[in-house]
């Protein structure tokens, strides 16, 4: 069988998914590794890439460029998104990546990122068949939906300056964080999301770090475990629960919270603002959890397309 990779260099995270196409034109999942590397830390002040996480970065696609091999990947296909949109030597880190990894990244648009996160929930079978998709990432926010309610309408999308890490550096100075840095983050966040309809139908799906990170909390995971929070139903009472204790605790007390990777401690509360406004502005009670972000959808669009 054919093993093929894809990897989402992102604002926070870089996230690798090698894959084995079967007979039956269906695909198995071999690998999905995430590091957290920070590229886009300081982005919003400077408009470049954090110095300091470009090394960490390419040490960290070495490595999966080192468990391709190992695991006998013929391709991979790999792009980046709202940093490397936004940052000003962005080509130079293209160029780096493909110097020092051999790995073509091609940054894409937020229309295709909209467009391949919507995917990763269309082509899968526990997710709700009509649904909007919300993908919290370190930079922004995607929200992507069918324009009717059928399927075949195009897709209507909207990407919003709300990322989990964007919004950390710019409101929440103290640790805790003071009550008017909340204020203000709230306010930022709540304006934001005018340029979003009300009126939905269907289902509301959260993809991302900040969503999965969520539900690893809300039933005290130990040890992360995808088959446990891929498809968990998180209600808007729970997560107001969950809101209310992070914003209370220092970053030490987050990272004791179980199913809190001490990498998401200090960026998790702003992530989940925008989740719990988004949920609130939509008039959605409940948040189903998918572990398949725009890796998947990449590699339904790039590979299972071409078989």
């Amino acid at each position: 069988m054919k093993h093929y990779a894809t990897i989402d260099i992102g604002s926070n995270t870089i996230l690798l998914l090698v894959g084995r196409l079967t007979t039956q034109g269906t695909f198995e999942v071999v690998l999905d590794a995430a590091e957290t590397t920070r590229l886009g830390r300081g982005l919003h002040a400077g408009g470049k890439l954090d110095p300091e996480s470009i090394p960490a970065t390419i040490d960290c696609l070495k490595r999966f460029r080192s468990l391709c091999q190992r695991e006998g990947v013929q391709e991979i296909a790999a792009v980046g998104t709202y940093a490397l949109r936004r940052a000003r030597d962005a080509d130079q880190f293209v160029q780096l990546v493909h110097k020092e990894c051999g790995i073509i990244l091609r940054v894409i648009s937020e229309q295709e990122e909209a467009l391949l996160s919507f995917l990763s929930v269309q082509q899968d079978p526990h997710m709700p068949s009509a649904a909007m998709v919300m993908d919290v990432g370190g930079g922004s926010t995607e929200y992507i939906s069918h324009q009717g309610e059928d399927p075949s309408q195009p897709l209507h999308c909207i990407s919003l300056p709300l990322g989990a890490l964007q919004l950390t550096e710019e409101f929440l100075h103290h640790d805790p964080p003071s009550r008017d840095e909340l204020t203000k983050l709230r306010k930022k966040i709540d304006k934001s999301l005018l340029r979003i309809s009300p009126i939905i139908e269907g289902a509301l799906v959260g993809i991302g770090g900040t969503a999965t990170t969520l539900g690893s909390m809300h039933i005290g995971l130990d040890i992360y475990d995808r088959e446990r929070i891929h498809g968990l139903l998180l209600n808007i009472d729970d997560l107001r629960a969950h809101v209310k204790e992070l914003q209370k605790k220092d970053l030490a007390r987050r990272k004791q919270i179980k199913g809190l990777h001490h990498d998401r401690a200090d960026i998790i509360l702003a992530g989940a603002l925008i989740i719990l406004s988004s949920m609130e502005r939509l008039k959605k009670d409940a948040l189903h959890i998918s572990c398949r972000g725009l890796r998947y959808g990449l590699f339904y669009q790039r590979f299972m397309s071409a078989e």
